[in-house]
């Protein structure tokens, strides 16, 4: 059986943290559905921030022979592995103001890639980065560069509630980043078909107004 709601001031609190929470995770999901299919119609067919299809995809390479693509897509994985670690030493590093200090790398590292003519490295680097902007809305893991794991909860909790094992709507909360990244990611690609590589300066300013948005608020883990 499910545990009893709290109610009362500490429950509304908590809800409302909740709820900036998710709000703040759909952005950064955007952010990164954003960069991500520019990333994908610039390369072609690579991702920037999707590793598990860059990964298929090096398999396929590796099978057929094509030890250059294998390479390439090699050094994508690598990079935004680098990423990832780079910014996690960071976030633990900057405490109260990870945040922050994790959206201003990106938000420069995706000006480095502009200036470079949308060159894929800095951008694959910036969204490894990303993931340790926000790991938790409240209580809700959140994931923001990547929705697989956002689907098989989404999921998972509809399975519970169908077969009645759980009662209650949070697991609907999942479906937050997965709704952003797709908004995002079909901005950017409709911006990117009409106006090319300068589409990229779109994630970088909304990168650049989360990052001082956050020092201006409590930042969730």
């Amino acid at each position: 059986m499910s545990e009893p709601v709290a109610r009362g001031p500490a429950n509304r609190g908590n809800n409302l943290v909740e709820a900036r929470g998710l709000v703040l995770a759909a952005m950064l999901a955007a952010l990164a559905g954003m960069v991500d299919v520019i990333g994908y119609l610039h390369l072609k067919g690579l991702f920037v921030s999707f590793m598990s299809g860059n990964s298929t995809q090096l398999a396929a390479a590796v099978g057929g022979g094509d030890l250059t693509g294998a390479a390439t897509i090699a050094g994508l994985i690598a990079l935004f592995v680098l990423g990832a670690a780079a910014s996690q030493m960071l976030a633990d590093s900057a405490g109260r103001w990870r945040m922050t200090w994790v959206l201003t790398g990106v938000a420069l590292l995706l000006a480095i890639a502009a200036v470079l003519r949308t060159a894929p490295e800095p951008m694959v680097f910036a969204m490894g980065a990303l993931n340790a902007s926000m790991h938790r809305a409240g209580k809700v893991p959140v994931s923001l560069t990547f929705v697989t794991g956002v689907l098989v909860r989404f999921g998972q909790g509809l399975g519970k509630l169908l077969t009645r094992r759980a009662t209650g709507w949070n697991w609907l909360a999942q479906a937050v980043p997965w709704i952003g990244m797709v908004t995002g990611a079909t901005i950017g690609g409709t911006a990117y078909l009409r106006i090319g590589d300068g589409t990229i300066w779109v994630p970088i300013a909304l990168a650049g107004v989360l990052a001082a948005g956050s020092a201006l608020t409590p930042q969730p883990d």
